[in-house]
């Protein structure tokens, strides 16, 4: 099939959704794929740079992870036997965990390993209520009450807390001499005030803190937040869930997002996405909230399936990893990144900011539309024209505001590959601003207050 057997396939067979999320032109059909390069059946040659996550550790068709995978499926599997591939992920993230993380609950890839991390949470603490945190791109902290994605049993679904001023306003800090807003000269709202806020906006008490990253994979928007909510939680009965679905097996420069802010989270949630569809999720503790958990019988337990080609991928991908040293391969790339990006960015207004570390960075356009156009429809534009010279980006993640352009090469990639991809997306940033208005790209300019290169604090 060609391109254009491919589109017709779809506007035929495919319900609208999946038609829209073609967007205006069409998708290359992959023909075959190494590392970051990919060749649709047109024949042309691509750079994969964020299009697919599932390609962002290993690249795609790592041949060691190939061969895994053929080798598991001539291997019998099932509930009846003893998997050893399941028990050697296990063995493989134990080893990999921050301690004293180490026990682990395989699931099948989806959300329920958001509701096992609750359930586990529920169970040890006798709470309820589940608070979620993230991070903005302003600098601001998000408190949301309620059930994340993936967490039933609550009354009602996951409503933000509005956002508490800082000692300026009618909720200051409860304590500035131990607070980030007091000891960093913190420019935004007060974390402790927003976490204050949630506890009292939840109906019940509550069990845990849900924390997600940004795209540029911190847990924090400023140094020393994730510390001061761990502290928090701690203080007030509840459990610290990291989710390090986007972060984790080195993508950052470390092994795991969270050891960049200092802290060990007591549940985290790692899911492995490294290629060929294969897709296994993880949650992961102490032996002590194990231990608790042993007489527990919770429900969420009761999870004893799991696809057992999956593991053996996951196990080789975090053999690949560790043997190798993708992690500081990463830091490397990110390093180049951060130069890169950030030159790319001194002479371009529509660039309001650089954000990231390791081979996850985020691109911030300026406020201010280009040609009249929206956030969303700029991103859309270059995405479609780095495309048209062979270069696969995404925008950024659901949730994340529309102005954002995610720049994540796989690890695997070499300094000419990442060199040649920003080579493109520079080209494509040129041409769109050429066509910028002189007067507009002024505004944009002055209105930036982020720096331009690095992680700038706000993700």
């Amino acid at each position: 099939m060609d391109a254009y057997e491919w589109q017709e396939a779809v506007d035929r067979w495919t319900i609208p959704a999946a038609a829209w999320r073609s967007a205006t032109r069409m998708r290359p059909a992959v023909a075959r794929a190494q590392g970051p390069v990919v060749h649709d059946t047109d024949g042309r040659r691509y750079l994969d740079f964020g299009a697919s996550p599932a390609a962002a550790v290993l690249g795609h068709n790592h041949p060691r992870y190939v061969e895994a995978v053929k080798r598991r499926l001539h291997t019998i599997g099932g509930d009846a036997f003893l998997d050893a591939d399941a028990l050697r992920l296990h063995c493989r993230l134990g080893e990999i965990l921050t301690p004293p993380l180490q026990k682990s609950l395989l699931l099948p890839h989806g959300e329920a390993a958001s509701r096992v991390a609750a359930g586990i949470a529920r169970g040890v603490t006798g709470g309820t209520d589940i608070v979620s945190v993230s991070a903005l791109h302003d600098g601001d902290l998000c408190f949301a009450v309620g059930a994340p994605a993936g967490v039933p049993g609550q009354a009602r679904a996951a409503t933000p807390v509005p956002a508490v001023a800082a000692s300026r306003g009618p909720a200051p800090c409860p304590d500035p001499s131990q607070c980030v807003c007091g000891m960093t000269g913190y420019d935004r709202s007060c974390p402790w005030a927003g976490f204050d806020a949630a506890l009292r906006a939840c109906a019940r008490r509550p069990a845990a803190l849900f924390m997600a990253p940004f795209g540029g994979g911190a847990f924090g928007a400023r140094p020393g937040c994730a510390r001061l909510l761990r502290r928090l939680c701690h203080q007030h009965g509840m459990l610290l869930v990291v989710d390090e679905s986007a972060t984790g097996y080195g993508r950052t420069g470390r092994m795991w997002g969270h050891q960049h802010d200092d802290i060990v989270p007591d549940i985290l949630i790692a899911r492995a996405r490294f290629g060929a569809g294969l897709s296994i999720d993880a949650v992961c503790t102490t032996p002590d909230i194990a231990d608790q958990l042993s007489a527990s019988h919770l429900p969420e337990l009761d999870c004893t399936w799991h696809d057992p080609v999956a593991c053996a991928a996951a196990a080789t991908a975090i053999d690949i990893v560790l043997e190798e040293d993708l992690v500081p391969r990463a830091l490397g790339i990110g390093e180049h990144l951060k130069t890169r990006l950030g030159a790319i960015a001194a002479d371009k207004p529509l660039i309001r900011a650089i954000h990231g570390r390791g081979t996850m960075y985020t691109v911030e356009l300026g406020a201010a539309a280009h040609d009249g156009a929206d956030p969303r429809t700029l991103v859309r534009d270059i995405v479609l024209a780095c495309r048209d010279k062979g270069l696969l980006l995404e925008s950024a993640a659901r949730g994340v505001p529309a102005r954002m352009l995610r720049v994540a090469p796989p690890m695997v990639s070499t300094e000419s590959q990442v060199d040649e991809g920003l080579d493109i997306l520079d080209a494509v940033l040129r041409d769109m601003a050429r066509a910028f208005d002189p007067a507009v790209a002024v505004a944009v300019r002055s209105e930036s207050p982020a720096e331009l290169s690095g992680l700038s604090g706000c993700p």
